[in-house]
């Protein structure tokens, strides 16, 4: 899994978390600052495994993605 940058910042209430590929390789996580720490906490889990499966790179559906994730 390579390098990523996680942050806390408030986000629409109906999204906990987001990942974005960077240039370089690395990959910064967005969590919703707004939520409570255990969400937060769901939130990174989740996005993490995005990173681990390659999901930012994949053309499955998106209800196939996030099932796995």
């Amino acid at each position: 899994m390579g390098e990523y940058f996680i942050r806390y910042i408030p986000l629409p209430f109906h999204v906990e978390g987001v990942t974005v590929p960077n240039d370089d390789g690395t990959y910064s996580i967005y969590i919703n600052s707004n939520l409570p720490p255990c969400v937060q906490e769901s939130a990174l889990r989740h996005e993490l495994n995005h990173i681990r499966m390659s999901h930012l790179y994949s053309l499955d559906d998106i209800e196939t993605i996030e099932s796995e994730a």
